[in-house]
């Protein structure tokens, strides 16, 4: 299983405790997550989105000040704007969310049910999911000179044989430092292994 394999898998479990449906976002830098996750209901994100709901959402001014878990009902989410009233009308009935890690690298779930309200344990047990998916999703501090030499080549526009060609190595050799690069730096394509290098000054 690959890291987006591994990641989903671990996710997927907060699924089983949340039927209604999640949102998790890993790692957001500015309002940009390093992944995001999410199995809402659609016609919920459409409204958020189309109603710029992110800086309105109580759970975003909650997340940013304070952190840890809160349930959905709790008195300190004050909401003028009704963003949690109009989830529940799409089945996000009862919910909560958690907040994890620092200001420029925070990780936010949120995940709800229409039933009942959530358990204290079944809440503990998203905040460590959380907790081990954006310890997992850290990228490195620096790249050694094998995986610039990646970056270059992918900058470019060379692929992993064209590389292994100039190199005078294996394919194998140079198809497993572009996995490499793609796997560290949770990227999926060249672009946006690039992007993400040089959005963390990597390269």
């Amino acid at each position: 299983m690959d890291i987006f394999g591994a990641i989903e898998a671990e996710a997927a479990k907060i699924g089983e405790i949340a039927p209604s449906g999640y949102f998790l976002a890993l790692r957001i830098r500015g309002t940009s997550p390093l992944l995001a996750l999410k199995t809402y209901p659609q016609a919920w994100l459409d409204r958020y989105m189309e109603n710029g709901y992110l800086l309105r959402d109580p759970i975003t001014t909650w997340a940013m000040t304070i952190g840890g878990a809160i349930r959905w009902s709790s008195p300190l989410l004050i909401d003028p704007f009704r963003v949690l009233r109009q989830a529940a009308e799409f089945g996000l009935t009862y919910g909560a969310s958690v907040a994890h890690g620092p200001i420029n690298a925070l990780s936010i779930c949120s995940f709800g049910r229409s039933d009942r309200e959530l358990t204290n344990a079944e809440i503990a047990q998203v905040r460590r999911i959380v907790v081990n998916l954006h310890e997992r999703t850290a990228l490195p501090k620096s790249l050694d000179e094998n995986q610039k030499e990646v970056l270059s080549a992918m900058s470019q526009g060379l692929t992993a044989d064209a590389l292994a060609a100039r190199l005078g190595v294996s394919r194998d050799v140079t198809r497993g430092r572009f996995d490499e690069i793609y796997e560290i730096l949770l990227a999926k394509s060249p672009d946006e292994a690039l992007r993400r290098a040089k959005d963390y000054k990597l390269f």
